[in-house]
């Protein structure tokens, strides 16, 4: 579809995409090449809050920048980010080799009150892995490095009873912790996992049971309006993220037909709550998640600094990434991200003469494009200028952008076909 939108759409898309890749390459730290978890749009650069899954969507950035031809500097970017992991620069449980979720960029000692994340570790990895299949060729070092990072880590203990499916979210004394079950992103994890052990029965049984994309159409569902939606509960669902970043970063999925419809059928229930709500116009939609901070009050309450958006648990704001993550299964999506360009946030060129600091504060918040947006308060005075902008709920714009002109088998890593129904 890439190839036949009209020039004007064209060029909009190719500035996103671009751009989607230059807020990441603004929250890498020179010194380490790890990566802060957020870009402040005020300051103008990243956080002091690193993050071990923005240090993974910093490794996939660079896969595609080297693709695109966007960062001469992208092997040797990747190669210094690998390195600095794989020598303690983050820090990680040394009894498993997992990560912890966040860290201070510039002491390099955990965050307080973080926790060590099986799916933030298998998120870096995945990075990793998209890094060196795009660059190992011609920087051989990225590849070894990666395939050092993937085996330093002792995946078993994050793998429950294949019977329940649950993978645990954390780890506590060299054991897993904080069971969940199917359908999470925790799929990642049992992807690098089975990668990484291919010895291990338990974990290899585990992913021919719970998660082989032959097992897709088996995975836990509820129905909204007729569409069959991956959940992890009967009773609520999930955000629209959870079931793209397995779209990207678990190759067998990047391929599998099964999968790409349910993940259609999440786009087409995201858009319709939205259009039931009757608050913004049909183009506007995305329930993802990010940070609402500054967000006007409402109903007497602030909405709370991070948000998990979903259908039936919304804030009201739209994630223009997240209509980009879904652009490989819902292609015309790409004409309600131009809508939102053209009529509310031309970012390259949006100017306001009878209001300068509305001006100033949206091409701020706007620099890298479409991202947060709250069509309530989209005028001033009470006017929301998102503040921070989480770089892996941000992954999904540079993702979906990359699959829309690129095809998934950028993501697919060499993996065949999984076909219909697996």
């Amino acid at each position: 579809m890439y190839e036949c939108l009209e020039p004007a759409v064209r060029r909009f898309v190719d500035r996103q995409h671009r751009d989607a890749y230059r807020l990441i390459d603004a929250v890498r730290i020179p010194g380490t090449g790890l990566y802060s978890d957020a870009y402040d749009t005020v300051a103008r650069g990243p956080v002091r809050m690193g993050s071990i899954a923005a240090t993974g969507v910093g490794l996939a950035g660079l896969a595609v920048a080297y693709a695109e031809g966007w960062d001469p500097a992208a092997g040797e970017k990747a190669l210094a980010t690998l390195q600095s992991v794989n020598q303690g620069a983050a820090p990680r449980d040394k009894a498993t080799g997992f990560f912890y979720h966040f860290h201070d960029l510039e002491t390099g000692e955990v965050w307080k009150g973080s926790e060590i994340s099986t799916i933030d570790t298998a998120i870096l990895v995945a990075g990793a892995r998209l890094a060196a299949y795009h660059l190992g060729t011609a920087f051989p070092q990225v590849k070894k490095e990666a395939e050092k990072l993937l085996h330093s880590i002792q995946w078993e203990v994050a793998i429950g009873d294949p019977e329940t499916g649950e993978i645990y979210m954390v780890i506590e004394n060299g054991r897993g912790a904080g069971p969940g079950r199917p359908f999470t992103e925790y799929a990642i994890v049992a992807s690098v996992a089975r990668d990484a052990e291919p010895e291990s029965q338990r974990i290899q049984e585990f992913w021919r049971r719970v998660y082989a994309p032959d097992r897709v159409e088996q995975l836990p569902a509820r129905e909204y309006h007729g569409v069959r939606l991956l959940v992890d509960s009967p009773m609520s669902y999930l955000s629209s993220f959870v079931c793209q970043f397995p779209l990207y970063l678990v190759p067998e999925y990047a391929l599998c037909e099964a999968y790409h419809r349910l993940v259609q059928g999440a786009a087409i229930a995201d858009r319709i709550s939205w259009q039931l709500q009757g608050a913004a116009p049909s183009y506007v939609w995305g329930h993802g998640a990010g940070s609402n901070e500054g967000l006007p009050v409402q109903d007497g309450a602030r909405p709370p600094g991070y948000a998990v958006d979903a259908i039936g648990r919304s804030s009201g704001v739209a994630s223009a990434y997240i209509i980009a993550g879904f652009l490989p299964v819902y292609p015309h999506g790409i004409y309600d991200l131009y809508a939102w360009y053209r009529l509310h946030l031309p970012y390259d060129s949006y100017t306001n003469p009878s209001d300068l600091r509305d001006e100033q504060l949206t091409q701020a918040a706007y620099r890298f494009g479409l991202g947060r947006f709250a069509w309530e308060h989209r005028l001033p005075p009470q006017k929301w200028y998102p503040r921070l902008v989480t770089v892996i709920d941000w992954s999904t714009m540079l993702y979906g952008l990359t699959a829309f002109k690129r095809g998934m088998a950028f993501f697919a890593l060499g993996r065949e076909a999984a076909g219909e129904g697996g």
